[in-house]
């Protein structure tokens, strides 16, 4: 067994981390269409299969993230790549733009502590595409540094 297979689900007080599989696939489609525009939906079940391929080989650990009270999806968060060897990962969050930063302060804060004490991760990245004030304001509260507000540097 993966050591990655038995972290699932994640609960933070709001929100549910379990594996891609268990979301709508047209909920998960919408949100890769944000970054390629043509995949479909059998493209994006082609990724899933992918991700899940790389948890169970020990790569990544990826969640899809809905609402505990809905069940409305959030997004996609994890460590990808991973190395715990190392002690090194860089945290992925994947959400879309309307998402408040209470949101994105939870599910960060849900990552850096479940990946430092459950994962024994040292070393935490962040690398944003672009200038994000909200995401800047989130992870420079949560002791990220950061010389240039795209790159984001955790160091436990």
């Amino acid at each position: 067994m993966s050591q990655f297979e038995k972290y699932h689900p994640i609960l933070t007080a709001h929100y549910a981390f379990d594996w891609l599989t268990k979301a709508r696939s047209i909920d998960v489609l919408r949100l890769y269409q944000r970054a390629d525009a043509a995949m479909t939906i059998q493209t994006a079940a082609e990724k899933i299969n992918q991700t899940m391929r790389e948890i169970f080989h020990d790569q990544k650990l990826v969640w899809g993230v809905t609402d505990r009270t809905d069940g409305h999806f959030v997004g996609q968060v994890g460590f990808d790549p991973i190395d715990t060897s190392t002690g090194q990962a860089t945290v992925s969050v994947d959400v879309f733009a309307d998402t408040p930063a209470a949101v994105l302060t939870e599910i960060y804060q849900r990552l850096v502590a479940f990946g430092t004490a459950e994962l024994k991760l040292t070393t935490l990245t962040v690398t944003l595409t672009g200038p994000d004030s909200k995401c800047d304001q989130v992870l420079t509260a949560l002791g990220f540094c950061t010389t240039d507000h795209q790159h984001y540097h955790y160091q436990k």
